[in-house]
């Protein structure tokens, strides 16, 4: 099992470095410093590869986002939910880049793959609900199209520094930026009430 977790982690950090059309057999058993055929034993081809990859992914992003999310004070509000999810956006684009390189790799070429796009599609639906709840929690009256709204915001920051180094002044930027957002989207939001709608 230690051989097979090696090889896809290896696939991760290939994908993240030279995308999904530079991932091999041959390239994957050489960053994990182990020979082809042992690759070969345990993934029938590229398809199996990638799937596998993409399954390792979710769960280490799931657990990124929970952890970020579970860090909030005793008493939460909007100021600590867009402290927590710069501190996510600025880690993926820093200490954990290989990963969202491989995240936006997986996410184009599921427009080829149905399976990757049904696991996509899981995927997104479980950190929308995991969002969604944060809001609601926070009062939310429309949690659901809430956590669209930042879950969109996220991303299209990540791309934007993509291709560039994130140094002091484009982490405050998106500092900035996410407290903007939280802090225009709890206008509507009543602290303390769940009216138990889910907004769409």
């Amino acid at each position: 099992m230690a051989r097979k977790n090696a090889i896809i982690d290896a696939a991760l950090v290939v994908v993240g470095e030279v995308g999904i059309a530079g991932l091999s057999m041959r390239v994957v058993a050489a960053q994990a410093g182990i020979p082809l055929a042992a690759v070969g034993y345990y993934f029938t081809g590229k398809d199996d590869l990638i799937n596998a990859a993409f399954e390792r992914h979710v769960q280490r992003e799931t657990a990124r986002v929970t952890r970020a999310i579970t860090r909030m004070g005793d008493s939460p509000g909007p100021a600590d939910l867009a402290d927590r999810l710069t501190d996510f956006v600025v880690t993926g684009l820093t200490a954990a880049r290989h990963q969202l390189l491989a995240e936006y790799e997986f996410t184009i070429e599921a427009v080829r793959r149905p399976v990757l796009a049904e696991a996509s599609a899981a995927w997104q639906a479980i950190l929308g609900a995991q969002l969604q709840a944060v809001v609601e929690s926070l009062g939310s009256p429309r949690p659901k199209a809430d956590a669209r709204l930042i879950l969109s915001v996220l991303a299209g920051l990540e791309i934007d520094h993509l291709s560039t180094p994130v140094e002091v002044a484009q982490a405050q930027m998106i500092s900035d930026v996410l407290h903007r957002l939280l802090s225009v989207l709890a206008l509507t939001w009543t602290p303390g009430q769940q009216d138990g709608r889910n907004g769409s």
